[in-house]
């Protein structure tokens, strides 16, 4: 699966930056979108070492408007890979009592809402492939069987949001394979654990996994490893 092209959201930084990089040594060709790639220093040096595989996009899953210029832009482009990784962490661990329905509206409106309107949007990029693939990178903290300690109840309920959309997606599209992967809980992420992952080893479990993934396993929830997790 090498010589494809790979859009990804969340592209400055964290999983999505390293995404970009390991992407590009592996010989794909990539299109990083984030909020203000004019100030994406590190995807500045991406430019640099791979200014014929690579470039940059504005992308806002807060701005809709700024997800149509993007899809104007890449008009005619085929894409063989979306991995929808922009996502924000609102409201932190907070109890009902703590709650903020500010919170709850945007972490819906970015790890929900936004990857709808982005795999819309490049669905006529997608279909030009000959072996599309969607990728929503999602959490284990989206699980409603996992779930044995409560809070985060924006970020859990936007998350199992996603992961329903990514099955919908499956079936509505049985041409496309689509996974909702969790990447572990890598260090540089929003949520701290003991026991994490470092950014690069993820990303390669990911590629691997997607790299690997056929029609047959559209529609799983999967973790970076490839293991089967709990909807």
């Amino acid at each position: 699966m090498t010589g494809q092209t790979w859009l990804v959201t969340g592209a400055s930084r964290g999983i999505g930056l390293t995404l970009v990089k390991q992407l590009l040594t592996r010989g794909h060709t990539v299109i990083g979108a984030c909020r203000n790639p004019d100030g994406a220093r590190d995807l500045w040096e991406v430019q640099g070492d791979y200014s014929t595989r690579f470039k940059s996009i504005k992308l806002d899953l807060n701005e809709p408007q700024t997800i149509t210029h993007a899809a104007s832009l890449l008009k005619g482009q085929t894409i063989d890979v979306l991995v929808n990784n922009a996502a924000v962490l609102l409201g932190q661990s907070g109890g009902l009592r703590e709650f903020n329905s500010n919170d709850v509206a945007k972490s819906f409106e970015v790890n929900s809402i936004g990857p709808m309107r982005v795999t819309a949007a490049f669905l006529p990029n997608l279909e030009a492939s000959h072996s599309p693939k969607i990728v929503n990178v999602t959490s284990l903290m989206g699980s409603i069987s996992d779930n044995t300690s409560g809070g985060y109840y924006a970020y859990r309920m936007s998350k199992n949001a996603l992961n329903m959309f990514g099955k919908c997606l499956s079936l509505e599209f049985p041409k496309i394979t689509t996974l909702s992967i969790h990447p572990g809980w890598v260090k540089m992420a929003m949520i701290g654990v003991q026991d994490s992952t470092e950014a690069y080893d993820s990303v390669e479990g990911i590629i691997n996994v997607v790299c690997g993934a056929t029609l047959k396993d559209s529609g799983r929830f999967l973790d970076f490893q490839g293991k089967a997790l709990p909807w």
